[in-house]
């Protein structure tokens, strides 16, 4: 059978998204199983040839979410917070998710809007940079693969990087004929003409995707997220009861403004649309995140290699694994913010609920 590149999406249903420390479970879950493997084919090699024949390799995963607002601090953030910093990015956030009869002409406030509430997290990333923000409207897509297997284009870490950075430019202009491309800074950038010249500095662009790279013995985590339909995306949207990117200045760089395809399009039912059109799930609930990253797990099997194309992992197969790896935490008695153990706990409480018993 040939390789496929499995994706599991962890799911989410507005307004419960799931909490970026379960994601990150399930990362280095996966992250383990590759580097686990390592050290088996490694003694095997070492010390004998009369071991039984190693399992196969852990197939090349992609993670794919919608996350519940956070905030991330990258290796540069050296700096420690100030109290009064910490309560203004960690203070309630209000999030609308745009029905697909809602445009980017539509007021703040848009009747059209499911909006909702939800609490802040902040916490510490593995990735360079400084501060970014994540939350309902984007997508994170993190592969989980060893640069380094047989099974597949071997890579080198700028190589990696670039093909994230290919493999979001790819998407955004395949399903959407949006152009990115890349500048000296990191991410994907679209050009964006209503913006001007502020204090000197070139804002004519804008980013729509965030990029963060983490290896470990060349296994893969991190990887990008893309800004679908984020609600206030603009710097015209002050508030930042209602605009995440208005609390901070984004990764560091001033005068940069942040998009999303929405905001490129004219609106989210134009995301909808070209989504059908290309055969992918849109709609709301975190269809259309879901659809882009649909379209991206194929861009980055092509680019890849992966001759088997993709498998998508189902709904209730991802949900058991989830909580199989809360409950071992549970039982190893982890020493871990108990907030978010209780977050972990009451999202997958709602996903059983909405999804089903199993």
């Amino acid at each position: 059978m040939r390789l496929r590149l499995r994706h599991l999406h962890l799911p989410s249903i507005h307004p419960h998204y799931i909490p970026y420390s379960l994601a990150s479970r399930v990362q280095e879950h996966l992250r383990r199983q590759h580097l686990d493997f390592k050290d088996a084919q490694s003694h095997t090699n070492t010390f004998s040839t009369n071991l039984p024949a190693p399992s196969p390799p852990p197939p090349p995963t992609l993670i794919s979410f919608i996350p519940s607002p956070i905030y991330t601090l990258g290796r540069r953030q050296t700096s420690p917070l100030t109290p009064s910093e910490t309560a203004r990015l960690t203070a309630p956030l209000r999030v609308e998710i745009p029905s697909s009869s809602s445009s980017s002409s539509s007021p703040p406030h848009d009747d059209t809007a499911v909006s909702v509430t939800l609490p802040v997290r902040l916490t510490r990333s593995p990735r360079g940079g400084l501060t970014t923000y994540h939350g309902p409207g984007q997508v994170v897509l993190w592969p989980v693969l060893d640069l380094k297997s047989r099974q597949h284009k071997q890579l080198t870490v700028r190589c990696w990087a670039r093909a994230l950075e290919d493999t979001t430019i790819a998407t955004v202009g395949r399903v959407f004929g949006v152009k990115g491309f890349t500048t000296g800074d990191p991410g994907v950038w679209v050009s964006s003409p209503q913006s001007q010249k502020k204090n000197g500095a070139d804002d004519a662009v804008a980013k729509i995707a965030a990029l963060g790279v983490h290896l470990r013995r060349h296994v893969t985590a991190l990887g990008t997220a893309i800004n679908v339909a984020m609600p206030g995306g603009s710097r015209e949207v002050t508030d930042e009861r209602v605009n995440p990117w208005a609390r901070i200045v984004a990764c560091g760089l001033e005068g940069r403004g942040v998009t999303s395809v929405a905001g490129q399009l004219g609106g989210v039912a134009e995301v909808d649309a070209l989504l059908r059109r290309a055969g992918f799930e849109a709609g709301e609930s975190g269809g259309r995140e879901r659809g882009v990253a649909g379209v991206w797990a194929e861009e980055l099997a092509s680019r890849v290699e992966i001759a088997g194309g993709v498998e998508v992992v189902g709904a209730e197969e991802t949900l058991q694994l989830m909580e199989r790896l809360v409950r071992e935490s549970d039982s190893a008695c982890e020493d871990w913010d108990e907030t978010a153990r209780e977050e972990e706990r009451t999202y997958l409480a709602q996903m059983r609920g909405l999804i089903g018993s199993g």
